[in-house]
């Protein structure tokens, strides 16, 4: 199954074809077991044979490693009587007292053989699994390289990594060296690449839950097909019986077909484990390196050397030692801190050999060891998860080390936490239950909310009680549920609550409640004092709480401005104190959305820099998923949307379930995707929502994305009157929609989408909507904009579509300009301006192939046509496959980066991406600009001097 490396194939192909013209060549072609290298070698043959080349095809093994020239007669003469004559001499050269001679002739007689053959025409060689050959063979394989600049001979070869014997090295550098040599090395499967395989052998495209599956195979495509096979019942595929697209990039006039996704019923913690013969795949590893890496398996799927010896009580050095074969073979990779399996699955597989009691007693072993040599608690914590029951000494340990665990893991504390609530006696209850608080709270996760309200119940000690109260508080307002937040702080003040600074931040809580609940005057009037008394306490954490609160209710009385003022100053109480982190984070994130409203992006870029900077380093996991989330939202309005979804790829990854999250991260991914035109992986990542997904208020109010990425697939499809439907909700004015920053946008694509289908009548309603929408958020210019884009297409006005392309042009949002300018041509086509309306459209389309948008490309091109206009030339404008226009924009910002000799880890914090985001741009880069080093791109890059100017990520 052809799946994958095309390029490689491509280049093997051409010199395969050089042979059958008579050029000689050599090539040795090395990957880990299951990485394709017999499949890509019979290709080579199959390509050869139908050229006329006369082709061989052998294989080593390891049983017949010390059979003389074993390997080489099996490629050369399988049967027949050219084996009889060599196997002869062979026969004689073993009974003889002085068998040199024998084996020369033998030898001789196997080259002349080859001599021969190419005497009548191109010849193809192959020897498979090289690293088993006997010496002898070796040495023919070396005297035929040797030849094939005189003769019209293809000499192939396939190796592993490992075993490495000196004379398969000396040879396989022989055979890569020159300019008729060739050395292929068939690295892992890229991402993309999985998903291709996925697809040809479940004949539909992968939904996210398996693609991400895909990755315990590590790129190994055997491994991937085994363990396809291994889920194939818990593997559904739904949808229509095509996993291709349809049509030729305009719009499906007719029902589109749907699309057959592949998707995992279970979670990936759910899978059936690995096929139990997976470690028998890596046989080949001498036994004190198997040994010692079933144990590192132990520690999970990265560990350090330093920890793998601590837990065995041996040397660094010897267990150093022992990792280097599993590193020579690919199955460890060096991330720079730690070793990390490479296959998640065959960790699991190794992990699996071991019997459960013993794994149990080593889990706790491990523990001890890391714990007492100062290692991370969170370490310490998965020894303890995986070990079963806690003893004395882990409860111990986990009273003392708990608060700083929590702000590691979160959720390895809590679980750790209920173990040790249920063993301990009376006297460590209490303080282990407010560490269980402590972590619930951290957790943000729904089930936080039942066991805070549970511990809070069965609390008697009146400041015990207030302080789980207020935690309880702040769970339930995470989930949204503002209703049970007020009851419960209501309660709470009315018991004896005898800190002040606990009762102000109650009270606080108190003026969330009612601004969220639409009461926002009234939680105005209960913030006045509560900004005074926190003045007058001096305390920051209880300022920074004050003037959230005093924030909160003037925005949701449509004073923003006001609002941010008191952003500010709670973010400047915040940071007096490290106790106030998690409200800056809180308040930095307020601070970017409301500054985003706004149009002002590097006061969007330094607020957002901040908080994320502060999370990573407060290890918040519940505030960095708002701050990745604010920053994808951020990218996307850019228009750097691969760095948008690199941004929900790591909100996915963290462990929290806000309510709002799931149609943030799954609305975002599916909107970009869509504009991509890559509509199956958009509907399957609709498809992930909960039909619950709006339930909470705070979910409704970041509705926008999803609702116009179901409306863009519906009219992808040709079915403009279901893209107006999955538009309506946005028309309810109520309350929880009126707040919604997204909707005058929303409201704007109901006016085009309605007037497309004729509905003239829900398009009216739209601009009537949007006016109402635009006064009550009059401080903002996007909604303004909004209006405009509504009035000026329900009228067809180009002098009001015009203002609404200045303003959009003084945003600098890219998406909204190209709508702007989209929507310009339309009005000046239907008025009989083609001159000028051809102008505003190829405008338009320069936009949107800057964003990657071929949809929005072919819908703009679809519009127009329809009123007779044309960009002139519609061929495709291609990107280069080398060289700086094949640069991608993401990967053009890397290397301008890296060209002014930023480190990875710099660039990952310029650009808001992960390192190993970083690393994989890198590599892509070094690939297309055909250079070895960094050092290498900063030359090119001084080079080019008709280049942007270097990227200094955003912010000042």
């Amino acid at each position: 199954m052809r799946v994958g490396r095309e390029r490689l194939r491509e280049e093997l192909r051409d010199w395969v074809r050089g042979g059958a013209r008579g050029s000689g060549g050599r090539l040795i072609v090395e990957g880990e077991p299951g990485a394709g290298r017999t499949a890509l070698v019979r290709e080579a043959l199959a390509e050869a044979a139908a050229l006329g080349s006369r082709v061989r095809y052998g294989a080593a093994d390891a049983f017949t490693a010390e059979l003389p020239l074993r390997a080489a007669l099996d490629c050369l003469h399988p049967e027949g009587p050219g084996r009889a004559a060599v196997v002869a001499l062979l026969r004689e050269a073993r009974e003889a007292a002085q068998p040199g001679g024998a084996w020369l002739a033998a030898m001789d007689l196997l080259v002349s053989g080859v001599e021969e053959w190419c005497a009548r025409g191109p010849l193809l060689l192959v020897l498979d699994d090289l690293h088993w050959a006997d010496p002898a063979s070796l040495l023919l394989w070396q005297r035929l390289a040797r030849a094939v600049d005189r003769l019209p001979l293809l000499l192939a070869a396939t190796r592993r990594p490992l075993p490495r014997r000196p004379e398969v090295e000396q040879l396989c550098a022989e055979m890569g060296a020159g300019p008729r040599g060739r050395a292929v090395r068939l690295e892992p499967l890229t991402g993309a690449e999985s998903a291709e395989l996925l697809r040809a052998v479940l004949g539909a495209a992968p939904g996210p839950r398996l693609r991400e599956a895909a990755g315990q195979a590590g790129g190994n495509p055997r491994l991937l097909r085994d363990l396809i096979a291994q889920w194939s019942r818990s593997i559904e595929i739904t949808g229509g019986s095509r996993a291709d697209g349809s049509g030729d990039g305009g719009i499906d006039t007719a029902e589109a077909h749907a699309v057959a996704v592949a998707e995992l019923t279970l979670s990936e913690a759910e899978l059936p484990d690995p096929p139990a013969s997976l470690p028998r795949g890596i046989g080949y590893l001498s036994r004190p390196a198997y040994t010692t890496l079933r144990h590192a398996a132990l520690l999970g799927p990265a560990f350090t050397p330093r920890e793998l010896a601590l837990v065995q009580a041996r040397p660094a050095r010897e267990v150093l030692a022992e990792l280097e074969e599993p590193l020579l073979a690919g199955l460890l990779e060096d991330t720079g801190e730690r070793l990390r399996f490479r296959q998640p699955a065959l960790r699991r597989a190794l992990y699996a050999e071991l019997p459960r009691a013993a794994r149990s007693a080593l889990h706790q072993e491990a523990a001890r060891a890391l714990a007492e040599a100062g290692h991370d608690p969170e370490r310490t914590a998965e020894q303890l998860l995986a070990g079963g029951a806690l003893d004395r000494w882990a409860v111990h340990w986990l009273a003392d080390s708990a608060q700083s665990l929590i702000a590691a893991a979160p959720g390895a504390a809590a679980e750790l936490l209920e173990r040790a609530v249920a063993q301990a006696d009376c006297g460590d209850r209490d303080a282990l239950e407010g560490s269980l608080a402590d972590a619930a709270l951290m957790l943000r996760r729904p089930e936080s909310v039942e066991l805070l309200a549970t511990l809070h119940g069965r609390a008697t000690d009146p400041g015990h009680r207030a302080a789980l109260a207020f935690k309880l508080v702040s769970a339930l307002m995470i989930q949204g549920d503002m209703a049970r937040s007020l009851a419960v702080t209501e309660d709470a003040l009315a018991e004896q609550v005898a800190s002040p600074t606990l009762r102000l931040r109650l009270e606080a809580c108190r003026v969330l409640a009612l601004a969220d609940l639409h009461c926002p005057a009234q939680a105005h009037t209960l913030a006045v004092p509560v900004v005074a008394e926190a003045a007058r306490l001096g305390d920051p954490l209880c300022g920074a709480e004050a003037h959230h609160a005093m924030a909160f209710a003037l925005f949701h009385l449509g004073r923003g401005r006001e609002s941010l003022r008191h952003v500010a100053e709670g973010i400047a109480c915040a940071r007096r104190s490290p106790e106030a982190n998690d409200m800056r984070l809180l308040l930095l994130a307020n601070q970017a959305e409301a500054h985003l409203r706004f149009d002002e992006p590097e006061t969007v870029a330094a607020a957002l820099r901040e908080a994320r900077e502060l999370a990573l380093a407060t290890r918040s996991a519940g505030r960095l998923v708002v701050t990745e989330a604010r920053l994808a939202e951020f990218h996307y309005r850019l228009g750097d949307w691969d760095a948008a979804l690199a941004g929900v790829a790591r909100t996915d990854g963290l462990p929290v379930s806000d309510g709002w999250l799931p149609v943030v991260v799954h609305g975002l991914r599916a909107l970009v995707l869509g504009h991509r035109d890559e509509r199956e992986a958009a509907q399957a990542e609709l498809a992930l929502l909960a039909p619950d997904a709006f339930a909470a208020p705070a979910a409704r109010r970041y509705s926008g994305h999803v609702l116009l990425a179901r409306a863009l697939l519906a009219e992808r499809a040709g079915r403009p009157a279901d893209a107006v439907r999955e538009l309506l909700p946005a028309l309810a004015d109520s309350p929880d929609e009126a707040g919604a920053y997204e909707r005058p946008w929303v409201l704007s694509e109901i006016v085009r989408v309605a007037l497309d289908s004729g509905d003239t009548a829900t398009a009216r309603a739209a601009v009537a909507a949007c006016g109402r929408a635009a006064a009550a958020l009059a401080e903002y210019p996007g909604p303004a904009l909004a209006l405009l884009r509504c009035r000026g297409l329900f009228a067809q006005d180009p002098q009001l579509l015009a203002q609404a392309l200045e303003r959009a042009e003084r945003a600098g949002w890219p998406l909204v300009l190209g709508h702007a300018w989209e929507d310009l041509a339309v009005a000046r086509a239907w008025h009989g301006d083609l001159a000028a309306a051809r102008s505003a459209l190829t405008r338009a389309v320069a936009a949107y192939e800057d964003l990657g948008a071929r949809w929005d490309t072919a819908r703009a091109d679809a519009r127009l046509r329809s009123l007779g206009v044309r960009r002139g030339s519609r061929s495709a404008r291609r990107r280069p496959s080398n060289g700086w226009e094949a640069l991608t924009p993401a990967e053009l910002k890397v290397a301008l980066l890296v060209a002014q000799g930023r480190s990875n880890p710099e660039i990952a914090g310029a650009l808001f991406l992960s390192t190993r985001t970083v690393q994989t741009h890198v590599s892509h880069i070094l690939a297309k600009l055909q250079v070895r080093s960094r050092a290498g791109v900063a030359a090119q890059a001084a080079a080019r001097r008709t280049g942007p100017e270097p990227v200094r990520g955003p912010g000042p």
